[in-house]
């Protein structure tokens, strides 16, 4: 694919200039001042050479934490100058739409959650009157045999039962090459030229029919507009740490959502899913490069999202984000082991984005983009080698403890760091004053108040043990180590106590080492460490309290950490739970481990199955001397006695499916009768 650049857009919302000056130049203001008091608490430590290296350290980080001020402080001015945002949805309907494919990629997913998903946009497209101009496509790369036939299943019971004008369709990749981005890439190939536009999805995502009407109609309006991005509301899922997630995001991130999205403009992000993309550019312009080098910094680009947008806007397409778009959800991992290796993955992927920030042609703010993306994982080293070369510093002076004026001024520097990290959710809390219907959503101050108290202590402790994490993962990247890309566990789940000590072990050791140093050589420091040490010394039982669902509901049925979601279902989170409960009584009625041999013995899935592998051309025939070897094991020992490898061979080869379902129908019709195997 092409990815010559083009001469990018110019046009820009109005005010953005003058918000990116500012955002700027307030940024290098507030840091300037934090580094001016931070070089006072120095004092005479300041010329250290261990504490001369906090000075470059320091400016890099509070500069990060300025930038994200700012850009909250600018969200609440323009929430509170603009009013309440109504969301605008629905419009009448005015004429026809551009032909659009809605996109679920799955890997290994549970069929019985994905089903519904697709289940509950199929109904609600319905209830718009533009159903027939969406086609919704689930685009398989399950490797597991038994998952990818209860995929088939459901989608063939599903595609019966669906009565809308939205066409279903199934394809199953035989491999996975270059995972989700190349999954798309395969429907890009496959069937892009037959369509305007593309929905892309997650897995877990949900979204209401309006609103995919309304994203393709902004993107009919505005020709220039190459990818328009849906902020996704994470919902559905019980325990303390999701919930603690979903609060978080549902109430703070609005605001910096508005802020950002006045300085991005049409030079905006692209997260992966919840997103309409124009197809025609982007298979022309956002063909992936490899890297050179060898994985993990190097061959192919595992983060892709915010590479394409990139790509998207070098070739003169606008990259918008859509805020005020209400209806579209995902849903966030329950546990902390599950959100460290979910943030493991997009460790190294966004540290590969590294070398791209230096591409030619590349917009500015496509290249800020990726450098934050970066350093949201850079910077958990860097605090930590900050703290180290601050005790290191004050121990070569033998500055334990300090000035009363050093103490002062530190004091100052801790104070006005906290701030700015802390505003940022005051904000909120100031913009939801101006706001009384959604405040009422959250469940009035009396508790909301309590909810924020509670999501801030559990983000202080989470913070050392994620910094932890972060710093592994970037150590272990830049030493060559590879992650799998594995299917991620979307289910509530507690965190058992053997894996709990096993994962967290060696925070906790970190902790109770570090604070018997501190508390050796200097107990007064101890306070100013204790958020950090407390929370590392913490990590397992803290994280068996986060997974807990028992607390996530006691919390729920208090009205505490409520999201306007659980308050009142919105009609496509209706729709989709109503679909979940059918879907989980037809999966527990059916048992997976049985679909191989149905698919063997009932003539209508086996031609489901075939009809599958012909019309998407996904069939590959195996080796003759292998299909006899497994026709003799199946119709001798019975299918059960196949690997999960030879399985999913042989699902793969439809001639020799017809030939042994034929035989394995024969055998079960007469059993005492001898079959001989067949050479197919």
């Amino acid at each position: 694919m092409s990815i010559t650049p083009l001469k990018a857009p110019q046009v820009l919302h109005p005010g953005c200039r003058r918000y990116r000056t500012s955002l700027a130049v307030l940024t290098l203001l507030t840091t300037a001042f934090a580094l001016w008091l931070f070089v006072r608490s120095l004092g005479h430590v300041a010329w250290n050479p261990a504490a001369w290296l906090l000075i470059p350290l320091f400016t890099i980080l509070v500069s990060i934490i300025s930038f994200s001020f700012w850009t909250s402080t600018l969200g609440l001015w323009l929430t509170i100058r603009q009013g309440r945002r109504q969301h605008a949805l629905p419009r009448p309907n005015d004429g026809p739409l551009p032909r659009t494919a809605i996109l679920m990629p799955v890997y290994n997913e549970t069929p019985a959650s994905v089903f519904a998903n697709v289940q509950a946009m199929l109904e609600s497209l319905a209830t718009t009157q533009h159903a027939a101009e969406f086609d919704l496509f689930v685009l398989s790369d399950t490797t597991d045999p038994d998952i990818w036939l209860e995929e088939e299943r459901m989608w063939g019971r599903l595609r019966q039962r669906t009565t809308g004008p939205t066409n279903l369709f199934y394809r199953r990749r035989p491999k996975n090459t270059s995972r989700k981005a190349g999954n798309i890439a395969d429907f890009c190939e496959r069937w892009g030229t037959q369509y305007d536009l593309m929905i892309v999805l997650d897995a877990d995502s949900v979204m209401d029919g309006h609103t995919m009407v309304e994203m393709s109609r902004r993107m009919q309006d505005d020709p220039s507009l190459g990818i328009l991005q849906v902020p996704p509301v994470p919902v559905n899922r019980l325990s303390f740490f999701a919930r603690l997630q979903q609060f978080s995001a549902r109430l703070f991130s609005p605001v910096h959502m508005e802020g950002f999205s006045s300085w991005a403009s049409f030079d905006s992000n692209y997260w992966g899913h919840n997103a309409i993309i124009r197809v025609a550019p982007f298979i022309e312009h956002c063909g992936l490069p490899k890297l050179p080098g060898v994985a993990p910094l190097g061959g192919e680009i595992l983060s892709h999202d915010f590479v394409e947008a990139a790509l998207m806007a070098r070739g003169g397409w606008k990259v918008s984000l859509a805020h005020d778009l209400a209806g579209s959800y995902e849903e966030c991992p329950t546990t902390l082991l599950d959100y460290a290796k979910r943030d493991q993955r997009w460790c190294q992927g966004n540290l590969q984005h590294m070398r791209l920030i230096i591409s030619e042609g590349l917009r500015p703010i496509s290249r800020l983009h990726l450098a934050m993306g970066v350093m949201a994982y850079l910077s958990s080293p860097l605090w930590l080698v900050f703290t180290l070369l601050g005790l290191l510093a004050m121990a070569i002076d033998g500055l334990w403890i300090g000035s009363s004026q050093e103490r002062v001024s530190g004091l100052v520097v801790f104070g006005f760091t906290m701030f700015l990290l802390m505003a940022p959710k005051v904000w909120s809390l100031v913009a939801l004053a101006f706001d009384k219907p959604r405040r009422e959503q959250f469940g009035g101050w009396s508790k909301i108040i309590p909810s924020v108290f509670i999501e801030t202590i559990a983000s202080i402790l989470v913070a050392p043990i994620m910094m932890f994490f972060h710093t592994r993962f970037v150590i272990s990247t830049l030493l060559g180590e590879k992650v799998q890309w594995n299917a991620q566990n979307r289910g509530d789940g507690d965190i058992d106590l053997l894996t709990a000590c096993r994962v967290f072990g060696p925070h906790t050791i970190a902790g109770l080492v570090g604070s018997a140093l501190v508390l050796f050589f200097s107990p007064g420091l101890f306070l100013w460490l204790s958020p950090i040490l407390v929370g590392l010394t913490l990590t397992i039982p803290f994280s068996r309290i986060l997974g807990s669902v028992e607390l996530g509901q006691w919390l729920a049925h208090r009205r505490l950490l409520l999201i306007p979601e659980e308050a009142e279902l919105t009609p496509i989170l209706k729709l989709q739970r109503k679909a979940n409960e059918q879907h989980e009584q037809y999966a527990d009625a059916h048992d997976r481990d049985q679909l191989f041999t149905e698919l063997l013995s009932d003539p209508g899935f086996q031609a489901l199955h075939a009809s599958i592998l012909q019309q998407t051309s996904s069939g590959t025939p195996a080796p003759e001397a292998k299909v006899r070897e497994w026709t003799q094991a199946i119709l001798n020992h019975g299918p059960e006695s196949l690997s999960v490898e030879d399985r999913r061979q042989l699902l793969l080869d439809r001639e020799a499916l017809r030939e042994l379902h034929i035989q394995y129908r024969v055998r079960q019709l007469h059993p005492d009768e001898g079959v001989v195997a067949k050479a197919v």
